[in-house]
C-alpha cells in the first residue's frame, strides 16, 4: 500500500510538471466562474409581491411662454434703432477726439520747429489754443454720448 501511495505521488508529481499551455491557462483563470448573485424581476415576481405600490403623480407640463404682444415687439425695435444711433454718434465723436488730437500734436510740433518768435507767439499758440478747447467739447460731447 505504501508503495501504491508513492508511485501515485510520483505520477502526480510528474503530470504536475509537464502542463501544457492550455491546463496553464485554465489554472490561471481561476477555475469555473461564479454563478451571479442578482435575480431578474418577472411578472410573476411582481404578482406575488405583497408590497405596497406608490404611484407617482404624473409630471406636470410645461406653461408654453406668454405670447409677445405687437406693442413689445415695437419698441424693442425702437430701442434697437435708437441704440445704433447712438453707437454710430460715438462713433462719429471718438473719429473726431483722434483728428483733433493729432491736430493738436502737429500744431505743437509746428511750434517746436519755428523760428519765428513772432509767428510762434500770435499765429501758432492762437490755434492750439483753439484747438485745444475743440479737442476738450470734444471729449466731453464723447464722456455724454456713451451715457
Amino acid at each position: 500500500m505504501k508503495l501504491a501511495i508513492a508511485a501515485f505521488l510520483l505520477v502526480a508529481a510528474s503530470a504536475h510538471a509537464e502542463d501544457s499551455d492550455l491546463v496553464k491557462a485554465a489554472r490561471a483563470s481561476g477555475g469555473p466562474k461564479k454563478k451571479s448573485t442578482t435575480k431578474v424581476i418577472t411578472n410573476a415576481d411582481v404578482k406575488k409581491s405583497t408590497g405596497k405600490l406608490i404611484e407617482l403623480p404624473p409630471k406636470k407640463e410645461i406653461a408654453a411662454p406668454a405670447p409677445v404682444q405687437q406693442s413689445e415687439i415695437a419698441a424693442a425695435e425702437e430701442a434697437k434703432k435708437v441704440r445704433a444711433v447712438k453707437a454710430k454718434q460715438v462713433g462719429d465723436l471718438q473719429a473726431k477726439v483722434q483728428k483733433l488730437e493729432k491736430e493738436l500734436a502737429s500744431i505743437e510740433q509746428s511750434y517746436y520747429e519755428s523760428n519765428d518768435p513772432v509767428a510762434r507767439d500770435n499765429d501758432i499758440a492762437r490755434k492750439f489754443a483753439e484747438t485745444k478747447s475743440q479737442l476738450a467739447q470734444a471729449r466731453k460731447e464723447l464722456a455724454a454720448a456713451k451715457q
